[in-house]
């Protein structure tokens, strides 16, 4: 690439934002205008609410003791001793209804009736000898009703059950006295917290799972609209074709844009963060001014993370920026319009919350698994770091920190492919009419689906596979036991096999080329048992490594293995969890989806994708701890695949990788001390291979992989290479 040329369209991209009176309102007026308003209403209605004063209705009031009292003088509220102000006294408003309107407020329909039409907010009945238990030392008991699916009945409750703590508590004191006894009579242990968390500490806190959230969506937010704006808008303004003819190479007018971009994107997070912690020193400072102990520690709560934290805020937007821009730029290139362009905007959100979202939940801690996770690690790295949690953050910090930016490359190869692809980029607006839709997907079938499809084929069988899912463990519970392995295969038949079967014969005019049903060479089928049985060793010494750093609960080890011992016929074991998986996971990855994603993408681009939403299968269905070995494994059945233009190889080595884990259990419960495994094994109890058969298998497999990557493709079908046909062609 050559950097002159980006950086110039990169300046004129920058130029052209900063004329779009949209772009700039979002990035510098927004964040400007939107904390202030919402700092000064959040005030305001807190004040408000404070002022807004509570109807309780005290029914047999006259039964009260006159020593403490509980109501005050006027009895139109309670007295104030028993608030820690008398402002706070104030915000309950105490009603004495009549003698002949007691006997409403005592039927329980007529008074479930007025809390609910808020005539009164609690009500709370006195007994009639509540003195004489009192004089006996008894515990009368003191209902309050309220409505708990309302603040103002949750809000009523909590006073009334202060008020109510102080009042007891001063009926206690009087008892001790009178009965001569000490205070620490009727309380002979005090549990004493103390807290050695700061203010300071604490409001890291706060912002800790503030700013995390604020930064991924303003991040998401400045890269998304200014994305769309040069690339679907180019299209409808009619610049993207003066673009393509000059000098510059698909590749650098992409990472032009995809510059821009993370400019934009940059600089709405700091604004907005930056907007957000002088609101928030403001309102610190209008809470401190209060004299309550309370409200100054509120007030350092509040206090915005210190300029070490907001360094590596700054830091970590760079990675977080670099992906939410090369993903944008990837949907608005596939966009037609601007509008279009911004519908895409709502499912990006939709993904990307539940990740956010998923750093707010109590428990949830940076390990090495989020760390993988995209938008959450960075979120709980942010986390740890606002907290002062230094030694997570250094542990984590690369495995955060690498994962982001490739998965930033990979948005980014996409972004560029979309961008050489001229079907894509001169895709004109059109009416959608379903019918004319269908009819077209029925008659104008192309011989291999898109990529599109290949995704849709992957969501449907997730979608499948969680209702199934449900479906079996109601079965289950119903019947008082677990699922047997034979339905949960009959399930893995319906939602990984059906849905590649249907959509192959439903949308593409060549089935069995989509599903590389073809006969594969001898060699392609050698290479399948030989790479099988090399990778297996290195496989299998990697998964204690895997299991250390991500280690399997207990309880879903002992259901694997329950699962599998439920089987005791070793042919009916093969069947269920080493031909039926083979078969049924080939059909899906390296049939249909990868046909899809070969017809919109190079083909290493294909294979990886297809390995990764391979990998991504594991860990929504099985353990996340499969994530690395069945990603790896899948690159190497899909470079087998496409070499072979057969999905047979890929069965082959899928069903032998397979089969060797369950002998290898096998041998785990029974093992033998010679023989073959003697030397195979350097210790058979736990199927350990031996150093040396570790590192000849991978060498053997290193060569494989090499020779497998050198061979051309096997003879193509013409109809493989064929354009992909316009919608409504022959």
């Amino acid at each position: 690439m050559r950097w002159s040329i980006i950086r110039l369209i990169w300046s004129r991209e920058v130029r052209d934002q900063l004329r779009d009176r949209r772009t700039l309102f979002m990035i510098f007026v927004l964040p400007i205008l939107l904390y202030p308003i919402i700092g000064i209403g959040t005030v305001q209605f807190s004040a408000a609410l404070d002022q807004q004063a509570r109807t309780v209705v005290v029914i047999g009031a006259r039964f009260l003791p006159e020593t403490p009292p509980l109501l005050n003088a006027s009895r139109d509220g309670f007295d104030p001793r028993w608030f820690d102000s008398v402002a706070e006294a104030e915000r309950l408003k105490v009603v004495l209804p009549k003698a002949e309107a007691e006997a409403d407020w005592l039927d329980p329909e007529l008074r479930e009736r007025g809390i609910r039409a808020r005539v009164a907010d609690a009500v709370v009945v006195i007994p009639e000898d509540i003195r004489a238990q009192l004089e006996r030392d008894a515990a009368p008991r003191l209902p309050i009703y309220y409505d708990s699916a309302g603040e103002r009945g949750q809000i009523t409750y909590l006073r009334l059950k202060e008020v109510q703590e102080h009042w007891k508590n001063e009926i206690m004191s009087g008892r001790l006295a009178r009965d001569k006894k000490p205070s620490t009579y009727a309380e002979p242990i005090r549990i004493q917290p103390v807290d050695i968390a700061t203010a300071t500490e604490i409001g890291g806190g706060i912002w800790g799972k503030l700013f995390p959230f604020l930064i991924v969506m303003m991040s998401l937010t400045g890269a998304f609209y200014p994305a769309v704006d040069i690339c679907a808008g180019e299209k409808e303004r009619g610049t993207m074709e003066t673009l393509l003819i000059s000098p510059a190479s698909r590749a650098e007018i992409v990472m032009g844009k995809f510059l821009t971009v993370v400019l934009a994107s940059m600089t709405t997070a700091i604004l907005n963060v930056v907007s957000l912690a002088v609101t928030g020193l403001q309102m610190a400072s209008l809470v401190g001014g209060a004299a309550s102990a309370g409200r100054r520690s509120a007030a350092a709560a509040l206090a915005p993370p210190t300029l070490t934290s907001a360094f590596w805020m700054i830091l970590l937007l760079i990675p977080l920026s670099v992906f939410f821009s090369a993903v944008c730029l990837a949907l608005a290139v596939l966009a037609r319009s601007m509008k279009e362009g911004q519908y895409y905007m709502t499912p990006l959100y939709m993904i990307c919350l539940p990740l956010i979202m998923l750093t707010l939940m109590p428990g949830v801690e940076l390990n090495l698994f989020y760390s993988l996770v995209p938008i959450t690690g960075v979120s709980l790295l942010l986390k740890a770091l606002i907290t002062s949690d230094y030694q997570t953050a250094w542990r984590y910090f690369l495995p955060v920190l690498v994962p982001t930016v490739c998965y930033g490359a990979i948005a980014l190869r996409w972004a560029i492919d979309q961008f050489e692809s001229e079907s894509v980029l001169f895709r004109e607006s059109e009416r959608f009419d379903p019918r004319l839709w269908f009819r077209h997907l029925l008659r104008d079938k192309d011989p291999r689906p898109t990529g599109g499809q290949a995704l849709f084929c992957f969501a449907l069988m997730i979608t499948l596979a969680w209702f199934l899912m449900q479906a079996i463990a109601t079965s289950a519970a119903a019947n008082g036991g677990s699922a047997s392995t034979w339905t949960m295969a009959i399930g893995q038949v319906g939602f990984i096999l059906a849905p590649p079967l249907v959509l192959a014969f439903a949308l593409t005019s060549d089935p069995l080329g989509t599903l590389r049903l073809r006969l594969p060479r001898a060699k392609y089928l050698a290479y399948a048992v030989g790479l099988a049985l090399a990778a297996n060793p290195l496989s299998h010494a990697l998964g204690p490594i895997v299991e250390s750093l991500f280690p399997v609960s207990k309880a879903i080890a002992r259901s694997i293995n329950e699962m599998i011992s439920g089987t005791q016929s070793l042919a009916a074991t093969l069947l269920l969890f080493a031909v039926i998986p083979a078969v049924c996971e080939e059909f899906a990855f390296r049939g249909f989806i990868l046909s899809g994603l070969e017809s919109g993408h190079k083909t290493r681009t294909a294979i990886l994708m297809s390995a990764i939403l391979f990998g991504f299968l594991h860990v929504l269905l099985s353990l996340f701890q499969q994530l690395f070995n069945a990603t790896l494994l899948g690159l190497v059945i899909g470079l087998l695949a496409v070499r072979s233009r057969s999905i047979w190889p890929g069965i082959t080595f899928h069903l032998i990788n397979n089969a060797l884990a369950i002998f290898l259990g096998r041998m785990a419960a029974a093992p033998a001390s010679a023989g073959l495994a003697g030397r195979l094994f350097s210790d058979p109890a736990h199927a350990t291979y031996d150093v040396k058969v570790v590192l000849l298998g991978a060498a053997a497999a290193a060569v494989l992989i090499t020779r497998l990557a050198r061979e051309p493709n096997d003879r193509a079908d013409a109809v493989t290479d064929l354009p992909v046909s316009a919608p409504g062609s022959a």
